[in-house]
């Protein structure tokens, strides 16, 4: 179907579901105002850092990926070779492909352009609100609306406190500069993943192996710790029992 016009929304909407947006919006808020003190932590981290300013600030409009964006501003500050940048970022983004993998039949209807686009909004929190939505919405035109209206707000806010950090950033005294990046991105990725057993030991695994390996040459403790915990979390996938979530039985 790829390419077809998708069905006229119920409610007399027209061709786009505002109302789908604006409950998008809603249903993301509380999860939007955690992300403005991440993307405030973010600005300040620019700020402090050797990164220009500007090509920080640029990076959350171009990129929009929080936990990626302040490893490599961590990596670039220390030196780290370009490959070792690179990498990082790969493996800490490399869930968006099971992001990708489930939404995609939500916006099977609409073109291989709309859907390339639509991808440009898709964090933790928009995908996992997306999914919960489109389980109970067969219109189309209501779940692209719904994920847009939920990645818009998100990144909104992103930005909001990306340009404040940036902003205020050379105003924090030296003594009171914030070292904590690589532990924040943890963080970051701890609270979406972690909805079961594999996500909680892959949120551990990662951190205790980045802080044990941050002393690795090259600046690579934070690619061999997202590395480890990615390993770990699907060695407990793998691992648990097919009678339900962690073991437990599904009817528990």
């Amino acid at each position: 179907m790829n390419g077809v016009r998708p069905a006229r929304p119920a409610g007399g909407e027209g061709w786009f579901a505002r109302g789908a947006m604006l409950a998008g919006a809603r249903a993301i808020l509380p999860l939007a105002i955690a992300a403005f003190p991440f993307g405030l932590a973010y600005g300040v981290a620019v700020a402090e850092s050797s990164l220009d300013d500007l090509v920080g600030l640029l990076a959350s409009f171009l990129v929009l990926a929080g936990a990626a964006q302040l490893a490599i501003v961590d990596l670039v500050d220390k030196g780290a070779p370009w490959f070792v940048v690179v990498g990082t970022a790969l493996v800490v983004n490399a869930r968006f492909m099971m992001y990708s993998g489930a939404l995609a039949p939500s916006f099977s209807d609409y073109p291989r352009r709309w859907r390339v686009a639509m991808a440009y909004f898709m964090t933790d929190q928009a995908a996992v609100t997306s999914l919960l939505y489109n389980d109970r919405q067969p219109d189309p035109r209501a779940r692209m609306a719904y994920y847009l209206g939920a990645g818009l707000s998100f990144a909104v806010a992103w930005w909001i406190g990306t340009l404040i950090g940036v902003g205020i950033g050379a105003a924090i005294p030296s003594e009171l500069q914030l070292g904590f990046a690589v532990p924040l991105m943890f963080v970051a990725l701890a609270v979406p993943s972690v909805r079961d057993r594999a996500g909680l030991i892959a949120a551990c695994v990662g951190f205790a192996v980045t802080l044990i390996a941050r002393d690795a040459p090259m600046n690579t403790g934070l690619l061999i710790g997202a590395g480890a915990g990615v390993a770990f979390g699907m060695l407990a996938k793998l691992q648990a029992p097919a009678g339900g979530r962690d073991g437990r039985d599904a009817s528990s």
